[in-house]
Protein backbone atom coordinates (compact mmCIF):
# COMPACT_ATOMS: atom_id res chain seq x y z
CA UNK A 1 0.00 0.00 0.00
CA UNK A 2 1.41 3.38 -1.04
CA UNK A 3 1.95 5.83 1.80
CA UNK A 4 0.23 9.24 1.42
CA UNK A 5 2.50 12.03 0.21
CA UNK A 6 3.41 14.41 3.02
CA UNK A 7 2.99 18.18 2.76
CA UNK A 8 6.77 18.56 2.74
CA UNK A 9 7.15 16.12 -0.15
CA UNK A 10 4.36 17.77 -2.13
CA UNK A 11 6.06 21.12 -1.74
CA UNK A 12 9.47 19.68 -2.64
CA UNK A 13 7.98 18.15 -5.76
CA UNK A 14 6.63 21.56 -6.73
CA UNK A 15 9.93 23.29 -6.02
CA UNK A 16 11.85 20.78 -8.12
CA UNK A 17 9.90 21.92 -11.19
CA UNK A 18 11.15 25.51 -10.82
CA UNK A 19 14.32 27.04 -12.19
CA UNK A 20 17.12 27.97 -9.76
CA UNK A 21 16.71 31.57 -8.65
CA UNK A 22 12.90 31.47 -8.97
CA UNK A 23 10.79 33.31 -6.42
CA UNK A 24 8.38 31.26 -4.33
CA UNK A 25 5.30 32.59 -2.52
CA UNK A 26 2.87 30.98 -0.10
CA UNK A 27 0.17 31.20 -2.78
CA UNK A 28 2.20 28.98 -5.14
CA UNK A 29 1.13 25.97 -3.06
CA UNK A 30 -2.55 26.88 -2.71
CA UNK A 31 -3.69 24.15 -5.10
CA UNK A 32 -1.95 21.35 -3.20
CA UNK A 33 -4.54 21.09 -0.45
CA UNK A 34 -2.07 22.12 2.27
CA UNK A 35 -3.15 24.42 5.10
CA UNK A 36 -1.58 27.89 4.83
CA UNK A 37 -0.01 27.54 8.27
CA UNK A 38 1.62 24.28 7.24
CA UNK A 39 2.97 25.90 4.07
CA UNK A 40 4.54 28.69 6.14
CA UNK A 41 6.10 26.29 8.65
CA UNK A 42 7.39 23.96 5.93
CA UNK A 43 9.01 26.79 3.95
CA UNK A 44 10.66 28.00 7.14
CA UNK A 45 12.09 24.52 7.75
CA UNK A 46 13.19 24.23 4.11
CA UNK A 47 15.01 27.53 4.55
CA UNK A 48 16.85 26.13 7.57
CA UNK A 49 17.78 23.11 5.44
CA UNK A 50 19.13 25.37 2.68
CA UNK A 51 16.51 24.33 0.13
CA UNK A 52 15.12 27.88 -0.20
CA UNK A 53 16.31 31.35 0.80
CA UNK A 54 14.17 33.87 2.67
CA UNK A 55 13.59 37.10 0.72
CA UNK A 56 10.86 38.79 2.77
CA UNK A 57 7.70 37.80 4.62
CA UNK A 58 5.78 35.32 2.49
CA UNK A 59 8.44 35.19 -0.23
CA UNK A 60 11.33 32.77 -0.70
CA UNK A 61 13.78 32.02 -3.49
CA UNK A 62 15.44 28.91 -4.83
CA UNK A 63 19.23 29.25 -4.47
CA UNK A 64 21.15 30.20 -7.61
CA UNK A 65 24.83 29.50 -8.06
CA UNK A 66 27.35 30.81 -10.56
CA UNK A 67 30.97 29.82 -11.00
CA UNK A 68 31.80 32.71 -8.70
CA UNK A 69 29.49 31.55 -5.91
CA UNK A 70 25.93 32.26 -4.75
CA UNK A 71 23.99 34.79 -6.84
CA UNK A 72 22.09 37.33 -4.69
CA UNK A 73 18.50 38.43 -5.25
CA UNK A 74 18.38 40.61 -8.36
CA UNK A 75 17.01 44.13 -8.61
CA UNK A 76 14.38 42.84 -11.03
CA UNK A 77 13.19 40.27 -8.48
CA UNK A 78 13.01 42.93 -5.78
CA UNK A 79 10.77 44.96 -8.10
CA UNK A 80 8.64 41.89 -8.76
CA UNK A 81 8.16 41.26 -5.05
CA UNK A 82 7.43 44.84 -4.05
CA UNK A 83 5.57 46.33 -6.99
CA UNK A 84 2.83 43.80 -7.73
CA UNK A 85 0.09 42.32 -5.58
CA UNK A 86 -1.05 38.71 -5.90
CA UNK A 87 -3.77 40.01 -8.27
CA UNK A 88 -1.07 41.65 -10.47
CA UNK A 89 -2.14 45.13 -9.40
CA UNK A 90 0.60 47.74 -9.22
CA UNK A 91 1.64 48.95 -5.76
CA UNK A 92 4.13 51.52 -7.04
CA UNK A 93 6.91 52.11 -9.54
CA UNK A 94 10.70 52.54 -9.52
CA UNK A 95 11.96 56.11 -9.41
CA UNK A 96 15.15 57.85 -8.32
CA UNK A 97 18.59 56.86 -9.59
CA UNK A 98 17.43 53.42 -10.80
CA UNK A 99 14.82 54.96 -13.10
CA UNK A 100 16.97 57.93 -14.12
CA UNK A 101 19.79 55.58 -15.11
CA UNK A 102 17.43 53.69 -17.41
CA UNK A 103 16.26 56.99 -18.90
CA UNK A 104 19.87 57.71 -19.83
CA UNK A 105 20.10 60.72 -17.50
CA UNK A 106 22.90 59.45 -15.28
CA UNK A 107 25.56 56.76 -15.27
CA UNK A 108 25.49 56.45 -11.49
CA UNK A 109 24.57 53.04 -10.15
CA UNK A 110 21.93 53.16 -7.43
CA UNK A 111 23.01 52.14 -3.94
CA UNK A 112 19.37 51.53 -3.09
CA UNK A 113 16.10 51.14 -4.97
CA UNK A 114 13.60 53.96 -4.60
CA UNK A 115 9.93 53.12 -5.08
CA UNK A 116 7.14 55.67 -5.40
CA UNK A 117 3.87 54.46 -3.95
CA UNK A 118 0.64 56.03 -2.68
CA UNK A 119 1.23 54.43 0.73
CA UNK A 120 4.97 54.55 1.46
CA UNK A 121 6.30 52.52 4.35
CA UNK A 122 9.60 52.37 6.20
CA UNK A 123 12.87 51.55 4.40
CA UNK A 124 13.53 47.85 4.23
CA UNK A 125 16.00 45.30 2.97
CA UNK A 126 14.94 42.65 0.45
CA UNK A 127 17.63 40.02 0.16
CA UNK A 128 20.76 42.16 -0.07
CA UNK A 129 18.99 45.12 -1.70
CA UNK A 130 18.06 48.24 0.26
CA UNK A 131 14.70 49.75 -0.65
CA UNK A 132 13.34 53.20 0.18
CA UNK A 133 9.75 54.31 -0.36
CA UNK A 134 8.59 57.79 -1.35
CA UNK A 135 5.16 59.30 -1.84
CA UNK A 136 3.81 59.03 -5.38
CA UNK A 137 1.65 61.71 -6.94
CA UNK A 138 -1.73 59.97 -7.15
CA UNK A 139 -2.61 56.33 -7.82
CA UNK A 140 -0.23 54.35 -10.02
CA UNK A 141 -1.25 52.71 -13.30
CA UNK A 142 1.07 50.53 -15.35
CA UNK A 143 0.54 52.59 -18.52
CA UNK A 144 1.64 55.74 -16.67
CA UNK A 145 4.89 54.48 -15.13
CA UNK A 146 7.20 55.73 -17.90
CA UNK A 147 5.46 59.10 -17.96
CA UNK A 148 5.70 59.46 -14.18
CA UNK A 149 9.42 58.69 -14.33
CA UNK A 150 9.90 61.52 -16.83
CA UNK A 151 7.97 63.88 -14.53
CA UNK A 152 10.01 62.72 -11.53
CA UNK A 153 13.21 63.51 -13.45
CA UNK A 154 11.91 66.97 -14.37
CA UNK A 155 11.03 67.58 -10.73
CA UNK A 156 14.56 66.67 -9.63
CA UNK A 157 16.43 68.18 -12.58
CA UNK A 158 18.74 70.19 -10.30
CA UNK A 159 19.59 67.11 -8.22
CA UNK A 160 20.22 64.43 -10.86
CA UNK A 161 23.61 62.80 -10.16
CA UNK A 162 26.55 62.98 -12.59
CA UNK A 163 24.87 65.43 -14.98
CA UNK A 164 23.85 69.07 -15.31
CA UNK A 165 20.31 70.45 -15.60
CA UNK A 166 21.04 71.56 -19.19
CA UNK A 167 22.31 68.12 -20.25
CA UNK A 168 19.42 66.34 -18.58
CA UNK A 169 16.96 68.73 -20.20
CA UNK A 170 18.19 67.83 -23.70
CA UNK A 171 17.65 64.15 -22.99
CA UNK A 172 14.22 64.67 -21.43
CA UNK A 173 13.09 66.96 -24.23
CA UNK A 174 13.95 64.25 -26.75
CA UNK A 175 12.00 61.68 -24.73
CA UNK A 176 8.95 63.94 -24.60
CA UNK A 177 9.29 64.59 -28.33
CA UNK A 178 9.19 60.86 -29.07
CA UNK A 179 5.93 60.32 -27.17
CA UNK A 180 2.73 59.60 -29.07
CA UNK A 181 0.12 62.37 -29.06
CA UNK A 182 -2.05 60.53 -26.54
CA UNK A 183 0.90 60.03 -24.20
CA UNK A 184 1.76 63.73 -24.33
CA UNK A 185 -1.82 64.56 -23.36
CA UNK A 186 -1.65 62.07 -20.49
CA UNK A 187 1.70 63.50 -19.43
CA UNK A 188 0.11 66.94 -19.06
CA UNK A 189 -2.77 65.46 -17.08
CA UNK A 190 -0.39 63.66 -14.72
CA UNK A 191 1.71 66.81 -14.31
CA UNK A 192 -1.22 68.63 -12.73
CA UNK A 193 -0.49 66.93 -9.38
CA UNK A 194 3.23 67.76 -9.52
CA UNK A 195 4.79 70.95 -8.16
CA UNK A 196 4.59 74.21 -10.16
CA UNK A 197 8.27 74.10 -11.19
CA UNK A 198 7.75 70.71 -12.84
CA UNK A 199 4.66 71.98 -14.66
CA UNK A 200 6.53 75.09 -15.82
CA UNK A 201 9.47 73.07 -17.13
CA UNK A 202 7.22 70.59 -18.93
CA UNK A 203 5.19 73.46 -20.38
CA UNK A 204 8.32 75.16 -21.70
CA UNK A 205 9.51 71.89 -23.27
CA UNK A 206 6.16 71.30 -24.96
CA UNK A 207 6.10 74.86 -26.28
CA UNK A 208 9.57 74.41 -27.80
CA UNK A 209 8.25 71.23 -29.44
CA UNK A 210 5.30 73.12 -30.93
CA UNK A 211 2.68 71.58 -28.61
CA UNK A 212 1.06 74.94 -27.92
CA UNK A 213 -2.36 73.67 -26.80
CA UNK A 214 -0.82 71.38 -24.22
CA UNK A 215 1.66 73.98 -23.00
CA UNK A 216 -1.17 76.51 -22.62
CA UNK A 217 -2.94 74.17 -20.18
CA UNK A 218 0.16 74.07 -18.01
CA UNK A 219 0.72 77.81 -18.25
CA UNK A 220 -2.83 78.40 -17.03
CA UNK A 221 -2.11 76.30 -13.92
CA UNK A 222 0.79 78.52 -12.80
CA UNK A 223 0.98 81.63 -10.67
CA UNK A 224 2.21 84.35 -13.08
CA UNK A 225 4.29 85.96 -10.32
CA UNK A 226 6.26 82.88 -9.25
CA UNK A 227 9.79 82.21 -10.53
CA UNK A 228 11.49 78.82 -10.67
CA UNK A 229 15.22 78.49 -10.02
CA UNK A 230 16.28 75.50 -12.11
CA UNK A 231 19.78 76.62 -13.19
CA UNK A 232 18.88 76.70 -16.90
CA UNK A 233 20.19 79.29 -19.37
CA UNK A 234 18.61 80.78 -22.49
CA UNK A 235 20.82 78.47 -24.52
CA UNK A 236 19.36 75.41 -22.84
CA UNK A 237 15.78 76.72 -22.80
CA UNK A 238 15.18 79.67 -25.14
CA UNK A 239 11.67 80.40 -23.81
CA UNK A 240 12.59 80.22 -20.13
CA UNK A 241 11.78 83.89 -19.49
CA UNK A 242 8.15 83.41 -20.54
CA UNK A 243 7.89 80.53 -18.10
CA UNK A 244 9.76 82.46 -15.38
CA UNK A 245 12.46 79.78 -15.21
CA UNK A 246 15.91 80.87 -14.03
Amino acid sequence: MTEPTTARQKMLNRLQKLEPGSLVHYRDFADLGIAPGTVAVTLSRLRQAGVVQHVMKGTYRLPLQSRFGPVPVSEQQVMQVLLQTAAKQLRGYPTGVTAFNRLGLTTQVAQEIEIATPRPGRPRKVGNVRVRFVQSRGEVKLADVGLRQVLDALRRIRRLPDTSPATALLRLREQVKQLAAGDKTRLVRLAQVYNPATRALLGAILEVLGENKLSAKLLASLNPLTTYKLELSDLALPNRTKWRIQ
